[in-house]
């Protein structure tokens, strides 16, 4: 299963294709430019928003809480082990130095899917925005396929102006969720108090329907999406080959990155939620947070907010493509990839020095998935595949802090060991009330995936090679 790379092609004396990404391409600021652009506050509420009031209804107030607790807890996790093992795979390299190649492969499978699914996710939410504000719509699919074009021809270039591209659309969707934050909070209808009595709308056949008090279970099934929301703070960590700095920059840039989303997005889903006047309609409502919107901001700055939110979840799929690309690159030169794929994923581009290959199948994986998937089916999935990820990670930290703690580290996680402990509880929790056709999927290509690696172990690289 393994392929060791060389030096020549195939022994004909020709120089084989560049190998290597290129060494200090980009700063300190690019990077976080780059990892909050990952996480994106504007795009990660209005595309989790929807799916959480519609479940857990006010509740989702507490989900993002009890998420943003896991998410923090998560990023001290990636800070350390990532500031251990620096490398362009990021999480898939954390795994398979920390817990062996076996375990590395399962966590460089999750990662081609989850590549081949959350950009994907991304664009077809951009598109459907988009298509709200032109008068009889858009199609969707197609519309999302060539936004996948555009973020491909940018991924293929350098990589330092696709991170000022990003930094540049990042400025702009934090004004854009700062902005309806501060309107929704000036708009508060007094109607709902979801951190004393959350509610949910239950549809009973009149207007809006009947409220009804949201339990536990209905909130713990609304941390999953809000860990997704959450999601892109580890992506400093994929560019650790590329960027110049002390080895503390990115491990710093993980954690600051977490923080900036925690703050932004848990107040806007605040707002947002003290701000709704008819929670049935609104959980209703295809896109609740336009609704919302109109009743804050009118019909103008609705329009513009949506105008935002169409950049924001643009740059939030360029950026999720750059570092999946950069996971595929690692993990094929680490020889963990099979066959063609360890041969064509490791390869760079001569002139831009970025993988092309890995962004090329990117581009086919996630454009087919514009055109064919409903938005819903692949915000729920990818969340369960993320967290599935995240007690990969958190477990890493654990073992990695006992048996290499002789390793230099660049970042150490504080109250050690509660949060590598805290996430694996928070994120066991939050699995057991998702959908069991998600579970069934994630976890089933995870132990397929084990048991493909474990049969071929011998042939693997070492853990630490």
């Amino acid at each position: 299963m393994a392929l060791r790379t060389t030096g020549q092609d195939g022994g004909t004396g020709e120089a084989a294709p560049p190998r290597a990404l290129r060494a200090a391409a980009i700063g300190p600021w690019n990077v976080l430019a780059i990892a909050i652009s990952a996480i994106s506050p504007t795009t990660s509420v209005f595309l989790v928003y929807g799916s959480g009031i519609s479940s857990a209804g006010t509740g989702i107030v507490w989900a993002f809480v009890i998420g943003a607790v896991i998410a923090l807890a998560m990023s001290l996790c990636y800070a350390e082990v990532g500031s251990v093992f620096p490398s362009a795979g990021g999480a898939y390299a954390i795994v398979r130095r920390a817990l062996g190649p076996v375990f590395g492969g399962v966590a460089a499978v999750l990662f081609l899917l989850l590549g081949l699914v959350s950009t994907a996710s991304i664009l077809v939410s951009s598109a459907t925005y988009l298509s709200s504000l032109v008068p009889g719509g858009l199609p969707v699919g197609l519309v999302a396929l060539g936004m996948m074009v555009l973020v491909t021809a940018l991924s293929l270039g350098k990589i330092a102006p696709a991170s000022w591209v990003a930094g540049a659309m990042l400025v702009l969707e934090l004004a854009v969720v700062l902005v309806f934050t501060g309107f929704a909070f000036a708009h508060a209808s007094g109607a709902n108090h979801p951190f004393t009595a959350p509610a949910v709308a239950v549809h009973d056949g009149t207007r809006g329907g009947m409220l009804t008090g949201v339990g536990a279970a209905g909130m713990l099934a609304a941390v999953v999406p809000a860990l997704f929301a959450f999601n892109g703070y580890d992506w400093p960590l994929y560019f650790a080959e590329e960027s110049r700095g002390t080895r503390r920059a990115l491990p710093r840039a993980v954690v600051v990155a977490a923080a900036v989303a925690v703050a932004v997005e848990v107040a806007a889903v605040i707002a947002a939620t003290y701000a709704v006047h008819d929670l049935g309609a609104t959980a209703a409502d295809d896109s609740p947070l336009s609704l919302i919107a109109h009743q804050v901001m009118g019909p103008t700055g609705a329009t513009v907010l949506i105008v935002g939110v169409v950049i924001a979840m643009f740059d939030t799929g360029l950026a999720a493509n750059l570092g999946y690309a950069r996971a595929y690159y690692a993990a094929a030169r680490d020889g963990m990839l099979p066959g063609p794929l360890g041969r064509v994923f490791g390869r760079v581009s001569r002139e831009t020095r970025v993988p092309v290959w890995a962004i090329a199948f990117l581009f086919v994986g996630n454009g087919v998935l514009c055109v064919f998937s409903s938005l819903e089916d692949l915000i729920t999935f990818t969340g369960v595949v993320i967290v599935t990820m995240y007690l990969l990670v958190a477990v890493s930290a654990l073992v990695c802090r006992v048996r290499d703690r002789s390793l230099p580290r660049a970042f150490r996680l504080p109250l050690w060991p509660l949060p590598p402990l805290l996430a694996i509880a928070g994120v066991a929790v939050a699995l057991t009330q998702q959908s069991p056709r998600d579970l069934a999927i994630a976890l089933g290509i995870a132990a397929a995936a084990l048991a493909g690696y474990a049969l071929f172990r011998r042939r693997l690289p070492g853990r630490l090679d």
